[in-house]
């Protein structure tokens, strides 16, 4: 079963400032300890608190709704994406944790949509959701309006759908399997889909630019497909999207590809995106000190460069401006990376 699916860019798509704007909005979830799944309190938490606990190495978020909120989420029922753009957010899951533990999450959320639970729990209460940003896995945010990944500035309501970008409108935060028994959250370790679908899309099929189909293959980690997009059509190895992004910003987030593309030897490595950003930027920023690591062995730069009318930040500056580390901790980080 495949389906033509839109490309989770992972390549951030906004400015320094718009993204330096969304963090100053924020208001972060606590970072207080993460509690075991009996000790989530859900008889009287204080309405619109988030409580933290972990399933299946996932952070799962529980927030108390208050009834303003309620209200918001019925309304926003008829913007749930169709079942083809439903597909595509499996897909996501599917590239990072496998066709199994995906069609298990479809089969769990397609529950609550064809019996139309537009709150999308057993106690419209709570909503319970993964914190895993699923365009770039970052930690999600708690917003006066819901939630939002700070990596990109895209936002998500209370009903864990995308609420203000096109481009992911497809996307929501995963709900894990679970139930509510006697005001206790108990996570279904072992459920599994009765049906395993292979959420793979066939792309060299697809009707497509090259380019983007390379794209696809380094995000779903086929190699096989890269490498034969390359034998067949080089000029892939140079050319952007239209984000000004090439295979190696994407490949920040792949071991396997990323080696591939460096032992090419045919990319610049410090090359820039529309955003600001380069490989090793983006690496850091979704914590791949492996990646970011080899970058900075064939030469990428942790220092503050321009290249063809576009500037990146330095390695610190990213960390201490865009991320809001302390400046500490980010010469922790760049000692670490310099190992």
């Amino acid at each position: 079963m495949n389906f033509i699916f839109k490309l989770d860019s992972r390549l951030i798509t906004k400015t320094h400032a718009c993204v330096a704007a969304a963090l100053l909005s924020l208001s972060f979830i606590s970072e207080g300890a993460s509690l075991k799944p009996e000790q989530v309190n859900l008889v009287n938490p204080p309405l619109d608190s988030i409580q933290k606990t972990s399933w299946n190495g996932y952070p799962i978020l529980i927030h108390r709704r208050t009834p303003a909120q309620l209200k918001l989420i019925q309304e926003s029922f008829e913007n749930t994406p169709d079942k083809r753009d439903r597909f595509t957010s499996y897909q996501s899951i599917a590239r990072a944790r496998g066709n199994e533990f995906a069609s298990a999450i479809r089969q769990f959320t397609e529950q609550y949509i064809t019996e139309n639970n537009v709150y999308m729990s057993e106690n419209p209460e709570f909503g319970i959701y993964s914190m895993s940003s699923p365009i770039l896995g970052c930690s999600v945010s708690k917003t006066d309006d819901g939630f939002m990944d700070p990596c990109n500035g895209v936002s998500f309501d209370y009903a864990g759908k995308v609420d203000n970008h096109s481009g992911y409108s497809h996307l929501r935060l995963m709900v894990p399997p679970h139930k509510i028994i006697d005001n206790r959250l108990v996570f279904i370790d072992d459920f599994e889909g009765v049906e395993i679908i292979d959420f793979t899309p066939d792309i060299l099929a697809m009707n497509i630019p090259d380019i983007t189909k390379a794209l696809y293959a380094v995000d779903w980690e086929r190699l096989d497909i890269l490498k034969s997009i390359i034998d067949s059509s080089p000029e892939v190895i140079t050319e952007t999207n239209s984000h000004g992004s090439n295979l190696l910003h994407l490949s920040a987030a792949h071991e396997t590809t990323l080696d591939y593309l460096l032992s090419l030897n045919k990319i610049n490595i410090n090359t820039i995106n529309e955003s600001g950003y380069s490989p090793l930027l983006l690496a850091v920023m979704i914590g791949n000190h492996r990646n970011a690591k080899t970058l900075m062995s064939h030469g990428a730069t942790i220092e503050s460069y321009s290249l063809d009318g576009k500037t990146a930040p330095s390695v610190y500056e990213y960390l201490t401006v865009e991320r809001y580390y302390s400046p500490a901790h980010a010469d922790k980080i760049i000692a670490e990376l310099k190992k």
